[in-house]
C-alpha cells in the first residue's frame, strides 16, 4: 500500500487486526525484512509496516524532511490509537525519537540493536595493544 505523508508517497504494508504494532526497518533493508514477523503478529496485531523515505518503494523528494514526522503522518492518517511500536537498528533509532517526541502516541516499544548517538567518534583514544 502507498499513502501521501508530508507530500510524499511512503510505501507500508499492512495486515492483521488488532491493537496496532508498528515496525521500523534497518538501515540496511526495507519492508520485506518483516516478512516473516509480519505474517506472526498479523494474527493477533494490525500490523503496519513502513518504509523510510528513499528505501524500498518510498520516494524520496528533494526537499528536507522528517521521519519522525512521516511516522506520526501515517499514524495520524490510519487513525492509530497509541501503538506497540518495533524497530530494528535504524529503526530503532527512529522509534526512541519518535517516543521522545511523541510519548502519548506510544504504548510499548521494543528494541532491537539499535542505533543510538551519544558517543563522540572524534575522541582519539590511547593504543592499548
Amino acid at each position: 500500500m502507498d499513502a501521501t505523508i508530508n507530500r510524499a508517497r511512503i510505501h507500508y504494508e499492512r495486515a492483521g487486526s488488532g491493537l496496532p504494532l508498528v515496525l521500523l526497518h534497518a538501515g540496511i533493508a526495507d519492508v520485506r525484512m518483516w516478512e516473516p514477523q509480519i505474517g506472526a503478529f498479523a494474527h493477533q496485531f494490525d500490523v503496519i509496516a513502513p518504509e523510510v523515505r528513499g528505501f524500498g518503494s518510498s520516494e524520496l523528494p528533494p526537499e528536507r524532511w522528517s521521519p519522525i514526522a512521516d511516522i506520526l503522518g501515517l499514524i495520524e492518517r490510519l487513525h492509530l490509537k497509541p501503538v506497540h511500536l518495533i524497530g530494528c537498528s535504524l529503526g530503532a533509532m527512529l522509534a526512541i525519537d519518535f517516543a521522545l517526541e511523541h510519548p502519548d502516541r506510544i504504548s510499548k516499544l521494543v528494541l532491537v540493536g539499535p542505533a543510538i548517538g551519544g558517543a563522540n567518534f572524534g575522541t582519539k583514544y590511547p593504543e592499548v595493544f
